[in-house]
């Protein structure tokens, strides 16, 4: 199953059929406080869920790393998705111009951004890795907004480009908490 429909439908799954820990009298675990301070709670305890190491997770730092691992995953795979849509729509000058801009930014959102971050949060730069998050998913809906303009009618990354805008959303705001705690001692 690719990671695109997998985290698709973890966020469906979860947000349709499980409440918070709070709900059920259990006290929040690291993922839901960390999840509950940033935007879009249920995407991000759905796909912080989705990877196991999270769930042993025992600091934030440790959700960072891991967030923007899920981000380089999810680029990745993309990026090696590109070259077998180039030669589906071949014969579609329009959408082969958007697939190559796409894959320049998944290959800049992989190199220039989220292993940068990676880098950064090694560093302790948290704010340079937010900054380099934000962007490595701002490249996805750069991807999206490509289409719109070469060939409003169709875009076969929608749901990929959708997931790296959803995860790097996430990374930006766990390592936004980096910051908030460095900034709070």
């Amino acid at each position: 199953m690719s990671f695109p429909l997998l985290l698709t439908l973890l966020l469906l799954l979860i947000s349709t059929s499980q409440g918070s820990a709070s709900e059920h009298g259990k006290e929040p675990d690291l993922i839901e406080k960390s999840c509950a301070i940033i935007v879009g709670y249920e995407e991000c305890v759905a796909i912080l869920r989705s990877d196991p190491r999270s769930i042993k997770a025992t600091s934030i730092k440790q959700l960072a790393y891991i967030i923007l691992d899920l981000c380089i995953a999810n680029a990745t795979e993309t990026l090696g998705e590109i070259p077998k849509l180039q030669e589906k729509y071949s014969k579609h000058d329009q959408i082969e111009e958007a697939l190559r801009w796409c894959a320049t930014a998944y290959e800049s959102a992989i190199k220039d951004y989220f292993s940068k971050a990676v880098e950064q949060l090694g560093k302790k730069s948290y704010r340079e890795a937010q900054y380099s998050a934000h962007i490595g998913g701002a490249l996805g809906t750069g991807c999206e907004q490509e289409f719109y303009f070469q060939a409003p009618e169709f875009s076969p990354l929608w749901p990929r480009n959708h997931d790296l805008a959803v995860l790097g959303l996430v990374a930006e705001g766990i390592v936004s908490l980096l910051r908030l705690n460095e900034s709070s001692l």
